[in-house]
């Protein structure tokens, strides 16, 4: 079983990361940290609450993150979206001024000095609360086992600007730090989120074997998702499930992705190309290997991913 320490933003698509997290039976979700990025840091932290109210498993420790980059400025949010609220049409029965003024990192360094080289860390959102907690203690932040961000676009168009993801645009400095100074890290882009669909007949079948009141919200909020990518791109055939692809990409499913090693930069100041991933895959280059290398993934096999979705959120198995 792996454990797991999610770091998100949650709107929509973390949600659903989130749920599977909560209901695939090889994950353990050790903590959730909640920080800006779809929403505000509040929400985040509030929606997150609200979904393991629904699963009932409270027990999990929610870790209030980073409220803005590294910069300092404002962030921009998207609730055209994710809804206003974060999670589409549903708007969750508490208040979100509740989670102000929280911010400590020390549930989550007791996390991981009481499983030493058993965590892995997934980022979902903007880097910004990885990378002060590696600011403030890298000793114990050494210990983590591994670490999988969901972030960038390598040698594809971006989805903030013409360049860059969301969450390396969002903070595109601490997605740099992240990319040069955390080992054992895999990079998951828009390259292969953006091919990780989930079709309305797909999530019409799950929401047919639906039975606990967390099950139930997954129709809804990705109904309102589809609509808003139809808006966005016309003709799409289903949703991105950019963050749930991060978190399957953990479990080292056989054939799930193909990865290529490289060390990875992004483009952190002020140009019109912030936020910019950057590797080298100029013909002749090969796998890199030691400090500083990251292992991005570049391919998904489109209908393994549908098939393991499936399996987890409907409880279904194809027969043989």
């Amino acid at each position: 079983m792996k454990k797991v320490i999610l770091i998100a933003d949650t709107g929509i698509d973390d949600a659903i990361a989130l749920i599977y997290a909560l209901k695939n039976p090889d994950v353990d979700l050790l903590a959730v940290v909640s920080g800006y990025g779809n929403i505000e840091r509040d929400k985040a932290y509030r929606n997150v609450e609200y979904l393991l109210k629904l699963a009932d498993r409270t027990d999990i420790p929610v870790i209030a993150g980073a409220t803005r980059p590294l910069s300092g400025e404002d962030p921009i949010f998207f609730p055209n979206i994710h809804g206003a609220e974060g999670l589409g049409p549903i708007d969750p029965p508490i208040p979100e001024e509740r989670y102000s003024n929280r911010t400590n990192f020390r549930k989550l360094f007791r996390l991981i000095k009481d499983n030493p080289g058993e965590i892995t860390i997934v980022n979902v959102g903007r880097c910004t609360s990885l990378t002060i907690a590696w600011y403030l203690s890298p000793e114990v932040m050494g210990n983590v086992k591994e670490t999988f961000v969901m972030g960038g676009a390598f040698l594809v168009p971006g989805n903030a600007t013409e360049v860059a993801e969301a969450n390396f645009f969002g903070d595109a400095t601490a997605a740099n730090f992240i990319c040069k100074n955390v080992p054992n890290l895999s990079v998951i882009p828009l390259n292969v989120t953006r091919e990780a669909l989930l079709t309305p007949n797909q999530v019409d079948f799950i929401a047919s074997r639906a039975n606990t009141r967390l099950e139930k919200i997954i129709d809804p909020i990705l109904d309102f998702y589809y609509e808003v990518y139809q808006e966005q791109e016309p003709g799409i055939e289903g949703t991105p499930q950019h963050d749930l692809a991060a978190l399957m990409a953990t479990l080292d499913l056989p054939g799930l992705f193909t990865y290529k090693k490289r060390k990875v930069r992004v483009q952190h100041e002020e140009s019109y190309a912030n936020g910019l991933s950057i590797a080298d895959f100029r013909p002749g280059t090969t796998d890199c290997s030691g400090e500083g290398c990251s292992r991005i993934a570049m391919e998904i096999d489109q209908k393994k991913f549908v098939k393991q979705v499936i399996k987890v959120f409907a409880d279904y198995r194809e027969k043989r």
